[in-house]
C-alpha cells in the first residue's frame, strides 16, 4: 500500500468529483448504481460503476491531464482499465466496510492488477477513510459474515489476521492510494457525517487482460 500524496490538482479533483456527484444523484442504469437500504425517497446512489465507459471522452482527458496516467504507467508498462469506480458516504450511516482482498473476490485473478483510489474529498478515519493490512504475502479464505452480507470478507478468527496492525490511511482531497491486489483493505464508518468520496480505478498489464472482472 502506498499515499501519493497531493498528486490531482484542485482543478481535476473538482472536475472528477462533479462529474461523480451529478451522476449519482440522478444515476444511469448503465452505472449500476447501489443505495442504502433505508433510502426510498432521494435515491441517491452510494455507489456507481463503469464511470470511463460512461464518459469516454471526458476521462480520458481527465486521466492524461490530472497525472493518474502517468503513475500508472510507473507500475504497468501497458497498463489496461478494467475497473472504475465511485464510493460515496453521505453522512453519518453503517457503511463500515470490513477486510477484505480484492483478488479473492474477483472472478479472473488478476495478478498484475493495480488500484489506483483517488480521494476527491477528504477520506479520514472519522468520515469513512480507508485502512489496510500491511502484509500482503497470503490470499485469505473469505466467508460471508452476517454483519456483513453484502459480500464475502475476511474471518479474522479463523485466519488469525493480527487487527492491530491495521492502518489507518488518512488522504486529503486530491490524494491517491495505490495498492496491488492481494492488500487487504476496507473502510470505516462515517462517524462524523462529512461527505467522502473515493473513486477506485484498477489497471492491469494488457497482455494479462481477458475481460473485466
Amino acid at each position: 500500500m502506498k499515499i501519493v500524496r497531493g498528486l490531482l490538482s484542485p482543478k481535476h479533483t473538482a472536475a472528477a468529483l462533479e462529474w461523480v456527484m451529478g451522476r449519482s444523484e440522478r444515476p444511469a442504469g448503465a452505472l449500476e448504481p447501489e443505495f442504502d437500504i433505508c433510502d426510498d425517497e432521494r435515491r441517491l446512489a452510494k455507489k456507481i460503476r463503469k464511470l470511463y465507459w460512461a464518459d469516454q471522452p471526458f476521462w480520458d482527458a481527465w486521466l492524461a491531464e490530472s497525472g493518474l496516467d502517468g503513475l500508472c504507467r510507473q507500475v504497468l508498462k501497458k497498463p489496461k482499465l478494467i475497473k472504475h469506480a465511485a464510493f460515496i458516504k453521505r453522512g453519518r450511516d453503517e457503511s463500515y466496510i470490513p477486510l477484505h482482498q480484492d483478488i479473492a473476490l474477483w472472478e479472473r485473478k488478476y495478478r498484475s492488477a493495480v488500484t489506483f483510489w483517488v480521494a476527491l474529498t477528504e477520506a479520514k478515519r472519522a468520515n469513512g477513510g480507508m485502512f489496510f493490512y500491511p502484509d500482503n504475502s497470503v490470499v485469505y479464505r473469505h466467508v460471508l459474515d452476517i454483519r456483513y452480507p453484502m459480500f464475502k470478507c475476511i474471518n479474522e478468527e479463523e485466519t488469525r489476521v493480527d487487527m492491530t496492525r491495521i492502518v489507518d490511511a488518512e488522504l486529503d482531497a486530491g490524494d491517491v492510494l495505490q495498492w496491488d491486489a492481494a492488500t487487504a483493505h476496507g473502510s470505516h464508518a462515517n462517524e462524523n457525517g462529512l461527505l467522502r468520496v473515493g473513486m477506485p480505478l484498477v489497471f492491469v498489464e494488457e497482455d494479462e487482460y481477458d475481460g473485466f472482472i
